[in-house]
């Protein structure tokens, strides 16, 4: 019986803090993903307004340059 409440406690201790500890990750992220989001909008925005035309390889090269800060 002892063996089995010390394994229960230690999975217990191991799943508990690591389970808090992914919440807390993805949230970290969370920021950053909408920021880059909403420099991307911005982005093909301005992209638009350049009106590249059925040159789309050059867009989606000028949207990621804009993204990077070239633009």
């Amino acid at each position: 019986m002892k063996p089995t409440v010390i394994a229960l406690a230690l999975i217990a201790a191991v799943a508990f803090p690591s389970a808090a500890m992914a919440a807390a990750t993805s949230t970290d992220f969370s920021g950053a993903k909408s920021a880059y989001a909403a420099k991307k909008a911005e982005c093909k925005e301005k992209a638009k307004a350049k009106r590249f035309g059925v040159h789309w390889i050059k867009r989606n090269r000028w949207i990621k340059d804009c993204i990077a800060g070239a633009h």
